[in-house]
């Protein structure tokens, strides 16, 4: 678990690991540099089963490298300190790979829960038609995409020690979607599951840095996909060769940027998702909060309201809206 300034969620992190069903464990926590009273909250715990580590800050991927040097057992659990996961997620999953040799690692769906700690359970990844009904799904080379991230969510996966450890940890060239770098190295050699159990959930809280490094995760994701590539063309990559890895290109400016829309008639379009996840949490602390700036920027707009209203109907009575709407436009022609 590597952690950075992770006061205000990291004891809810460490608790859902703690209270694991499955007990022979150690947790690595690798405080990266921070600045807050991280480390007093890691030291509040007596568990001997917590392994420290504090170092300058050197970023997720030398973190999870560094946790990866101290590790002394057969799997690893990768876990974010600011998540939770159920009681029984540990046993799941390393009772999968001990039935399954075949496979390297497994992972499992998660579902988001709002920055308070309430459960979105309809806001999941991989969502439910990535299963079609099945309870593993084997991950593909099909599944890594250049305008998506892969259904594996990194808070999840449980894999292999010696595996990981034999193809060289995680790639510090990538300063994001390191992990997605690791799983296609994986999976040109071995089996990664999907579970479809959920036993995870990721936290969404502060500004969005999928949202604030759009581009440069995206230059990444097609990096990591053409490297995969290369290496099963020729059998190796850029990196296994010893080149350069080509920087990300500046985020883009705009010069002449679009005027601003009038008071009242700007659509937040940007704040659909954690509204609608907030509806479906039931968190009317953070429903008042997204409603209420999406109401205050676009109340002119036809389009706020039905951004608001729609969650509150629910999918079927808005379906029965449509098609009401649909038959009586077609009377009408």
């Amino acid at each position: 678990m590597p952690v950075y300034n992770g006061r205000d969620y990291l004891r809810p992190a460490i608790d859902s690991i703690l209270a694991q069903t499955f007990r022979d464990f150690e947790l690595i926590i690798v405080n990266d540099g921070s600045t807050d009273d991280t480390q007093a909250i890691i030291d509040s715990y007596t568990d001997p089963r917590i392994v420290r580590i504090i170092q300058k800050n050197q970023g997720v991927a030398r973190s999870l490298n560094n946790g990866l040097d101290r590790v002394r057992g057969k799997y690893v659990r990768r876990h974010d300190a600011d998540d939770v996961s159920t009681p029984g997620s540990f046993q799941i999953q390393i009772d999968f790979l001990e039935k399954h040799p075949e496979y390297v690692m497994v992972c499992n769906q998660e579902a988001f829960m709002t920055a308070r700690g309430k459960i979105a359970w309809n806001y999941r990844v991989p969502n439910r038609n990535f299963f079609q009904g099945r309870e593993v799904v084997d991950l593909d080379f099909s599944h890594f995409n250049v305008n998506s991230s892969s259904p594996v969510v990194h808070g999840t996966a449980c894999y292999r020690t010696e595996a990981v450890l034999q193809i060289g940890k995680y790639r510090t060239e990538f300063t994001v979607s390191e992990d997605n770098d690791l799983w296609l190295r994986l999976l040109e050699k071995y089996k990664i599951a999907v579970l479809n159990q959920c036993t995870y959930f990721m936290r969404l809280h502060g500004s969005s840095a999928t949202q604030r490094h759009a581009g440069k995760i995206r230059y990444f994701r097609q990096l990591l996909i053409d490297y995969s590539e290369q290496r099963r063309r020729t059998g190796s990559d850029p990196i296994m060769r010893g080149e350069p890895v080509p920087p990300a290109p500046a985020a883009e400016t705009v010069e002449n940027p679009a005027p601003v829309a009038p008071s009242g008639k700007i659509f937040r379009e940007d704040l659909r998702y954690i509204y609608g996840l907030a509806m479906d949490a039931k968190d009317w602390a953070e429903i008042k909060k997204y409603g209420g700036e999406i109401l205050k920027s676009g109340w002119k707009d036809s389009r706020t309201w039905k951004m608001l209203l729609f969650p509150l109907f629910g999918d079927k009575m808005v379906k029965a809206g449509v098609s009401v709407k649909s038959k009586i436009r077609s009377v009408k022609s």
